[in-house]
Parts: C-alpha cells; structure tokens; sequence
C-alpha cells in the first residue's frame, strides 16, 4: 500500500525535496521527516503540496479536506470551550487608544450584553441580533477612524460579547450564532489591532476568531480571520509564511465561500505571492480575483465585505504590480482607481496614494510622486493608522534616494516640519 512518503516522491519525479519544499513554501527538513515516516503528515502540509503538484489525493490520503486544519481537539463545541475562549480573549488588557468624540460615547454606556449577563435571562435570537449590528456599526466606525481611534472601542465590545458567551444561557442554535458574531468581532478586533501596530494582539485575535468561526460553523468567517492574518505576515513577517496562511483560508471557505467572499481571499494570496515575489502566481490569483467579483451576488454576501467595491480590487491589484516593480501596469491602475476617494476617507486615502507615489517614483516621475507623497503625508497625520504613518515613512526613504533634485529635497522638508508639529509623529 503506497504510504504519504511514497506519493510524495512520486509526484515529485526528479525533482528534489527541497525543491519541492521551497516551490510549496514548508519546510524542508520536517517535509523530509514527514516523507521519512519519522513524522505524521498535517493537513497544512499535504494541502500545500497538493496545490504545488496541482492535485487533490495527499490531503485525501490523510482523510478529510483542509478544513481539517480547523477541527476543535476532534470533539464536539462544550460550555468549558467557550469559557476557555473568553479567557483567551480577556487574556490581555487593551491599552488606552486616543479614540476620538464618537469612540468615547459608544464607551459611555455599557453595551447590552452586560445587561442580559445581569438580568440572568436566557439570550435568544434578538441579543444575538443587536450584537451582530453593533459588530456593523463598529466596522463603519473604523472606516472613517484608524485603528489608535477604535482599538479600545472593539476590544471592548469582544469582551463584552465573550462575557455573554461565558455566563449566559443559550440554546446549542444561540450559541453557535453567538461564536460566529464574536469571529467576526476577533476579525475586527484584530485588523484594528494591526492598524494600530498591535501586531502579536492582532495574531492572538484573529486565530481565536478561526476557533471561534469553525465552532460556529462559519467557514468563510474563519477564513476571513486567517487571509487577514496572513495579510499582516506578508507585511510585517516572512511572506513565504503568509502564502501558505492565504492559501489554506481560500482552501477552507471551500463552496460555502459567495463570489465576493472568494474574491477578497484571493486579493490577499496575491499581495502574499507579491510579497514573496512570485510574480506568476500574484497575476494568476489576481485574474482569479476579477473573475470572481464578476460573478457577485450581492444579496449572498456575508456583511464584512460590504467595503471590497471594483475601486478597492484595482487597488489591490495595483499595489501588486507596484510590490512587483511594474509601473507601466500599476500607475494607470492606481491613478483611476484613487479618483474615486476623498480626503474624509484619510487612511485608506492616505495608503492607496503611497502605492501611487512609488509607482510613480519606479516611473522616474519624482515630481508627480512627490506631490502625490505629500498630500498623502497631509492624510496621515489625521487618520491614526500605524500602517499609513510606515507608508509615508517608507516614502521618505525612498525619494530620499534623489536628494538634491527640487521635488526630493521640498518633500522632506513639508515632511521635518510635520513631524515636529506631531507629538506622534517619528523624526
């Protein structure tokens, strides 16, 4: 009987194991242990060489699909798991945020879960109801505040919801809708987090929101949590890392993934190939991309991804070509789709002009991508996002390499002067 070792070096042919190792992003070692029989195959692994080899049989020789990856210690959701997941959630203390007017007053009165928790009723469908619009509401809030404006707003809203989930009484039907809404409130938590330079409480979020969405029976939630996560490691980590975190998250939706669900997971695994300047497999998930926002439902979609519109796609896929230095193929991208925002968006704003800038800048236009650098300078010292204040940093570096050319030489200067009126703001 042929074991996992053996259809490993089958499907290989000539080709070596670190060859393989390196194109299916694993390691090379543990795949020789696994292909040895010294270790047991994951389901991580075999799904990662079943989309090198362009075949399905490794994950199905390990018995089940990658969803596998999701299982819950191979048992059944019980009340000492939730408990379990309201400590990991209530493990950390949120830092106070600088969060604005708007942030402050949904802080000011306590959210309804605590008064259910108080009342001592048995939740039903409409508790669950009201927490899920106010996950909608807190979502619309980060669209016009960064993540130092909401962290502290949605991290308490999880830990309400994760009291709810740990002290109330509900029906099996209640509390899986319950998991799902506090997946999507990880999500959230997370990208906030992250936005706010939160990085190792923004992993923390997001794995605990696939807990939580697989327990609940939400697939594409869970999904959601991994592809955003993956979305930071291409950032901020090793992209290789990132590759096989977006892939196993379009894997995992599997069919219960709508068109624009699919369409968002598979952006992300194109800005990890970029990352990981696999330029190939970047345009391949970028075509895969516009193919399946094309075929959209609205009404189908779940309510986080209200925010990915056609303009938000191009960008995507502008960004791609700039991380990949082709601006004949990003600027015309960048510049349509950017028309379409407005200053009272100031992070993503401010981000999606950063890509222009250096696309520009890889042009040789140093004026446009200096003027364009600095209004997306102007943008950032209002929108209290981490990420967009490193864009404009990395900005800096970059025209830095034309100093003593005009454009150069006025943007560092509009820069200096910034930064010594911001008492955030780096030197």
């Amino acid at each position: 009987m042929e074991t996992f070792g053996d259809a490993v070096r089958r499907l290989s042919g000539s080709e070596s194991l670190r060859s393989v190792a390196r194109r299916a992003h694993l390691d090379a070692a543990h795949l020789s242990r696994i292909v040895r029989g010294i270790r047991p195959p994951t389901h991580l692994y075999a799904s990662a060489l079943d989309e090198a080899f362009g075949t399905d049989e490794l994950v199905a020789m390990i018995g089940g699909s990658s969803v596998g990856e999701w299982t819950i210690d191979g048992e059944a959701w019980r009340r000492r798991d939730s408990e379990g997941l309201a400590a990991m959630l209530l493990a950390e203390t949120p830092s106070a945020g600088n969060a604005l007017r708007l942030a402050h007053e949904w802080l000011i009165a306590d959210p309804p879960q605590v008064y259910e928790v108080r009342a001592g009723r048995r939740i039903g469908q409409s508790t669950v109801e009201r927490v899920i619009e106010r996950v909608q509401q807190l979502r619309l809030l980060d669209d016009h505040l960064g993540g130092t404006g909401t962290y502290q707003v949605v991290t308490a809203e999880l830990v309400a919801t994760a009291g709810l989930l740990r002290d109330a009484s509900y029906t099996e039907a209640i509390g899986q809708r319950l998991l799902v809404a506090i997946a999507e409130l990880c999500q959230l938590a997370g990208w906030v987090a992250s936005d706010a330079g939160q990085h190792a409480d923004a992993q923390r979020l997001y794995l605990t929101g696939v807990r939580a969405a697989h327990a609940g029976g939400d697939a594409p939630g869970a999904a959601n949590n991994l592809s955003s996560l993956s979305y930071q490691v291409a950032n901020i980590g090793d992209p290789r890392d990132a590759v096989i975190l977006a892939r196993s998250a379009v894997r995992g939706a599997g069919r219960a993934a709508t068109a624009t669900t699919r369409a968002l997971l598979l952006d992300r695994l194109s800005w990890a190939h970029a990352r990981a300047r696999e330029a190939g497999q970047a345009e391949r998930s970028l075509d895969a991309a516009d193919g399946a926002y094309s075929d959209r439902k609205a009404a189908d979609d779940p309510p986080w991804t209200y925010w990915l519109s056609l303009e938000e796609v191009e960008i995507m896929a502008g960004r791609v070509w700039t991380e990949l230095r082709r601006p004949l193929r990003a600027v015309p991208i960048l510049e349509r789709a950017t028309a379409g925002y407005d200053d009272s968006a100031a992070r993503e704003t401010s981000l999606y002009l950063t890509w222009l800038a250096e696309s520009l800048l890889q042009a040789g236009e140093i004026e446009r991508s200096a003027e364009t650098a600095s209004r997306a300078l102007g943008l950032s010292l209002r929108a209290g996002s981490v990420r967009a204040d490193g864009r404009v940093q990395t900005l800096r570096r970059l025209l830095g390499e034309y100093r003593g050319t005009p454009a150069a030489d006025d943007f560092e200067e509009e820069y200096r002067v910034a930064m010594e009126s911001n008492d955030e703001g780096p030197e």
